[in-house]
């Protein structure tokens, strides 16, 4: 009795055992379409079948030789399961009855991921016939002494040095051409028609698959799915490997698991549905794969360089370049000498950027010369005057045309302003006991302006208009105890997009930005966030300033880093940390709340640390709390 399915079906136990699979475990899909990193698939003796448990495939012996060889027939199937399994007897004539023929040529693989490209795999934009043929040990050699009786690779974009140097070659008798691949085998394409013709039984073969396991020697690889494809980079100058239908991506796959490291694999997918599949799965299991964008012109990049040549050229030196840059240096690289040359450039672009001088002289002196890039954080008690300093030494950056972001998470922008006019006001008063100024609520109190004298009027306006001439750099961003790091960033890196300025950040103050966590402590906010801080300053090369709070114990202390460490890990994180003190505090007798009755206050500026500058003594600052206004001395 000759072979039948229900005969042979059983033998699919010694398929498992052919391919190296204990059918007693779990193991790997046999699904192309599943690039299965942790063994989900099983075997079920009862109805002899292997099933998926992650991606539901479902295949008896003749799904998986189907699979295996991209047999496209019921008959094909049996006539090699005979073969390999049986007594030989079954042949293609054989009849099947059409739920047979139906379950093989809808295999489960097939439903969910149709093989595509230029393999000769179904579902491929060129459908395969089989030869039944083999093909002679001449046979490749013989087909290149045929090259130039078809003008076919001319109309492929390819030129007669390409077609040398890989040997492609024609078959007069089958009216094809023949792409030499790995192993002496080849993928042969019809010149008439639009198809291909595979060795029977067998998978297509791989189009320089060396290239996948470092033969490259660092140079780009480009990964695509069919050998015209390759060619077509080659023909560019660049090295490329092809899958010849997707469905062979799990034997791209197999070559990737055995580099030791990241190799230089850019995939080029053709733009369709089977393209995106086989890529994902790639890159699903070695995420260091570079996706390429779609060709410029057509469905695949042998389309694109018919198309438009130099275009195509363009492409892809552009995805050469775009991958390069996602590289980190070479090791060696990353050494202090191998960094020598970027230092020197570095001193030299500092060279052209001054440090920013605060409008305290003072100040600067002891800041080694005024602010540089980095993180500056300054702490108080509350109520001092810690915003009022800040916001002065902004004004007096954007009068030397520097803009300063402001992030203000506690007052309104109105405020600011206001206070400013009246610093304004304060500084243009020369009358005795300066009775001109106005004060921030005299500027803000649009009631007490019905008020004011003829005077009055004209020397707010002419605080305003001091004002205005230098505002234009001074950018508000108000907040509140939900704004986090992420808008913070973001508005940052959209000033330096809009203006193309990078400013000095402000943020008044840090124990009001919201937490990274919910879940972290005050304190363990408290050190991300000024580590994100600081690698933001880093990142644009800016100066932020940002201001902290104290904790009431030490209000009546001096100031010290100590005041700092309750406060999270400011002190560590910081590049510059200064203190903001009443003269004399820490002393015997000292009562913070007397000296804030003072007009005006005595008040002390520390520099606690300074990553690249002595410490030097406090500079004495003396603050008229009305009108926001500090003066050295």
């Amino acid at each position: 009795m000759p072979d039948t399915f229900d005969s042979l079906r059983p033998r699919i136990i010694d398929y498992l055992y052919d391919r190296g699979i204990d059918p007693r475990k779990r193991f790997r899909c046999l699904n192309p379409s599943h690039l299965d990193r942790d063994p989900s698939m099983g075997f079920d003796p009862k109805r002899n079948k292997v099933h998926c448990f992650a991606c539901g495939a479902d295949y008896d012996l003749f799904d998986l030789l189907a699979l295996d060889n991209n047999l496209s027939s019921p008959a094909d199937a049996l006539s090699l399961a005979s073969e390999r399994y049986g007594d030989g007897s079954a042949r293609r004539s054989v009849s099947f009855s059409a739920a047979e023929s139906s379950r093989i040529t809808n295999r489960p693989a097939e439903r969910a991921a149709p093989h595509g490209g230029e393999g000769g795999g179904s579902g491929g934009c060129a459908p395969s016939f089989f030869s039944e043929e083999p093909l002679s040990s001449s046979y490749l050699s013989d087909c290149f002494a045929h090259r130039d009786e078809t003008p076919y690779f001319t109309q492929r974009g390819l030129s007669a040095d390409t077609v040398t140097r890989f040997r492609l070659g024609y078959d007069p008798k089958h009216d094809c051409v023949v792409l030499p691949c790995e192993n002496g085998r080849c993928v042969r394409r019809a010149v008439s028609e639009k198809r291909y013709l595979n060795e029977k039984g067998r998978p297509s073969p791989l189009f320089q698959p060396e290239l996948l396991t470092g033969a490259g020697e660092g140079a780009p690889i480009f990964l695509l799915e069919g050998t015209f494809d390759a060619l077509s980079a080659e023909e560019l100058g660049y090295h490329a490997a092809a899958l010849n239908g997707s469905g062979n991506r799990e034997k791209a796959a197999a070559l990737l698991r055995t580099l030791s490291k990241p190799a230089p694999i850019l995939l080029l997918t053709d733009s369709d549905p089977a393209g995106e599949t086989w890529a994902a799965a790639l890159t699903a299991e070695f995420p260091w794969l570079y996706r390429c964008p779609p060709v410029p012109y057509g469905k695949d990049l042998n389309e694109s360089l018919c198309h438009d040549r130099d275009e195509t050229a363009r492409f892809l030196a552009q995805c050469a370049a775009d991958w390069a840059a996602q590289q980190p240096p070479p090791y060696k690289e990353t050494s202090a000498a191998g960094r020598m040359e970027d230092f020197l450039a570095y001193i030299q672009k500092q060279a052209a950027r001054p440090p920013l001088k605060t409008g305290f002289p003072k100040i600067d002196e002891a800041l080694d010369g005024g602010l540089y890039d980095g993180l500056y954080v300054i702490g108080a008690v509350s109520s001092l005057g810690k915003t009022a300093f800040c916001m002065q030494m902004a004004d007096q950056l954007a009068q030397q045309g520097r803009d300063v972001l402001v992030f203000s998470l506690e007052m309104m922008a109105w405020e600011l302003m206001a206070r400013s006019i009246s610093r304004e006001s304060f500084l243009l008063d020369t009358s005795v006991r300066r009775r001109m100024a106005k004060t921030a609520r005299g500027v803000l109190d649009g009631r007490r302006w019905s008020q004011y004298t003829t005077q009055e009027k004209a020397h707010l306006d002419a605080a305003r208009d001091a004002y205005a001439a230098y505002a234009g750099h001074i950018y508000f961003r108000e907040g509140d105890h939900e704004t986090g790091l992420d808008y913070i960033q973001s508005e940052v890196a959209r000033h330096i997009a809009e203006t193309g300025e990078k400013p000095v950040v402000l943020i008044d103050y840090l124990q009001i930005i919201a937490p990274v966590d919910v879940h972290f402590t005050d304190k363990q906010n408290l050190d991300r966030i000024v580590c994100a801080l600081k690698k933001m300053s880093r990142q644009y090369e800016l100066t932020v300033f940002a201001i902290s709070s104290f904790n009431r114990e030490n209000y009546n202390l001096e100031v010290s880093m100590n005041a700092f460490k309750e406060s999270g890990g400011i002190d560590y994180s910081a590049d510059v940390l200064l203190g903001l003190q009443a003269r004399g505090a820490g002393h015997p007798g000292f009562q913070i709340d007397e000296e804030k009755r003072k007009d005006p206050r005595e008040l002390e500026l520390k520099i606690l640390k300074n990553r690249s500058a002595a410490l030097g003594q406090p500079i004495s600052l003396r603050y008229y709390p009305a009108f926001s206004c500090f003066m050295e001395g």
